[in-house]
């Protein structure tokens, strides 16, 4: 058992050592309860309706998990109630919106392009490249943190849920000071699907950020149209009033569930990020153990690679088989190495571009090459991981992942390790 993350802020330890004091003082209880949840959520923007009751077990199951095996601290159980609170009162007033804005249910998504594959593949510098494309479409991070009023494109750009956002986000630098060389936030970067999901309370956002192993295994198996109807209505939501174009989103856990994706959107087009699986499993599970490190002083990095390994199989596994499955699809899917992408990514998007049918103009040429001129790798820091510190080893995750490779005719896991 190693505890917390790598490094915690000192006036983090005291505050989680001076909050855990008063909880076993019984001064204050925080405990995470669906039903006061969403009494709490109601009083707040005194509203009624939550919408489909599909959000339901979910809640109640992930409340219970969080209760009785995430080990949350003072700090992680005090955010983990303020979201879960939050969320809900997004869907109170996503359905009062609804109601005064009709044209909210008229829109249509057409054509949406998904980015998808193991974590870790490149897919947030695609998703950030491919989202400075005027044509196209990326739901930003502080519409998803404030969806309602619904976003206007007259003040996109200058709404004041921008520095709200920013404020939150400053929080996420201050606990968890590593984070941005991991992975970089901020109000105006696209926000990825799994955040829109959490509204459905079927994502595997809550996992990431903590232990709730039942919750998470139920999902494993759960039907996940409920989340892709939730993620369609917040489109539609952005989309009625806000900047149009062609959507592209992103969330390597698509991977778990296409079946579902594609009902939901049956003109779907996936982008396959490929890189070798155990580059990928020590810069996830870094990124999950400094994540988790936040809400849980009991991080068990041994058991976090043994469960994230087999989970990221399990998910690439069900995309090939759904892959194999439906030849018919064939041409929806578009393949891309991540030693392709990070070697030349102007060259890459361009010719991501090109396959998907979508414009490409001198003007988002050059938004795509000043954003790479602003934003060189290792910005933020040299991302450092050990994949041993996590109980694994290059030879290990190749089994797990035996079969699961690159597309024929492409490359291979070996042309790409080390990427």
């Amino acid at each position: 058992m190693i505890q917390g993350a790598r490094s915690r802020p000192f006036w983090l330890e005291v505050v989680n050592s001076g909050g855990g004091l008063l909880r076993r003082a019984r001064v204050l209880s925080l405990t995470i309860d669906a039903a006061a949840l969403k009494a709490a959520a109601r009083r707040a923007v005194r509203l009624e309706d939550f919408g489909p009751d599909d959000f339901e077990q979910p809640l109640d199951l992930l409340a219970r998990s969080c209760e009785s095996e995430a080990r949350l601290n003072f700090i992680g159980r005090c955010l983990m109630r303020s979201y879960l609170t939050r969320l809900l009162e997004h869907r109170l007033l996503l359905e009062r919106d609804r109601r005064r804005h009709p044209e909210i249910a008229e829109q249509q998504i057409r054509a949406p392009i998904f980015i998808s594959g193991l974590p870790r593949t490149g897919s947030t510098l695609l998703f950030e490249l491919m989202g400075r494309n005027p044509a196209l479409r990326a739901p930003r991070t502080w519409e998803v943190m404030f969806p309602s009023p619904p976003p206007r494109r007259e003040n996109f750009d200058r709404d004041p849920r921008l520095p709200a956002t920013r404020r939150q986000l400053n929080w996420l630098d201050r606990m968890a000071p590593e984070f941005q060389r991991i992975h970089a936030v901020g109000p105006a970067r696209p926000q990825e699907c799994i955040a829109i999901t959490a509204h459905a309370f079927r994502s595997i956002e809550f996992y990431t950020m903590c232990n709730v192993a039942t919750y998470q295994a139920w999902l494993n198996t759960a039907d996940l149209g409920p989340a892709y109807e939730c993620h369609y209505r917040l489109l539609q939501h952005f989309q009625a009033f806000g900047p149009r174009g062609r959507w592209v989103l992103k969330a390597p856990a698509h991977v778990f569930n296409l079946e579902a994706l594609f009902r939901r959107y049956p003109d779907a087009q996936v982008v396959h990020l490929h890189r070798d699986p155990v580059e990928v499993l020590g810069s996830l599970l870094s990124l999950g153990a400094h994540l988790r490190g936040v809400f849980s002083d009991q991080v068990d990095r041994e058991r976090l690679g043994e469960t994230w390994c087999g989970l990221w199989a399990m998910g690439l596994k069900r995309m090939w088989d759904f892959r194999r499955q439906h030849p018919e699809l064939r041409d929806r899917f578009h393949d891309v190495l991540y030693r392709d992408l990070v070697r030349d990514p102007l060259a890459a998007v361009e010719a991501l571009h090109r396959r998907l049918d979508a414009p490409f103009s001198a003007a988002a040429r050059e938004r795509v090459a000043a954003h790479l001129a602003a934003n060189p790798k290792g910005k933020h820091g040299v991302h450092r991981y050990r994949l041993e510190d996590y109980g694994l080893t290059p030879d290990l995750v190749r089994r797990q992942f035996a079969g699961l490779g690159f597309p024929p005719g492409t490359a291979s896991e070996t042309a790409s390790a080390g990427a």
